[in-house]
């Protein structure tokens, strides 16, 4: 319970958080953490959006070239990545745990 408090009481992690908003749901996950799925659940690392916000890049644009590359614009709206996006919300589909 220790652990909740101090989850919610820090103000860092906002994006971590809209995953994993309870640490007992993070401790039951069993997922294998790649970089590109640290990016998108910390939303740190190699987005255009962020290295912009740091100055390590020019501009945030999405290589697609129709808004900011964020991680919910890749999540959600990148028609680069649609295939891959796809993919996953049809093998969840398919196990019938996932309403879509």
């Amino acid at each position: 319970m220790t652990w909740q408090k101090e989850w919610e009481a820090i103000k860092k992690g906002s994006t971590t958080k809209e995953y994993f908003p309870t640490v007992a749901e993070k401790l039951q996950t069993r997922i294998n953490f790649t970089q590109n799925l640290k990016t998108i659940v910390t939303g740190h690392g190699n987005i255009k959006s962020y290295l912009h916000r740091f100055r390590c890049i020019d501009a945030p644009d999405c290589p697609c070239g129709n808004r900011n590359q964020t991680v919910e614009y890749i999540l959600f709206e990148c028609e680069t990545v649609e295939e891959e996006r796809e993919r996953p919300i049809a093998a969840v589909a398919k196990t019938d745990k996932w309403p879509i």
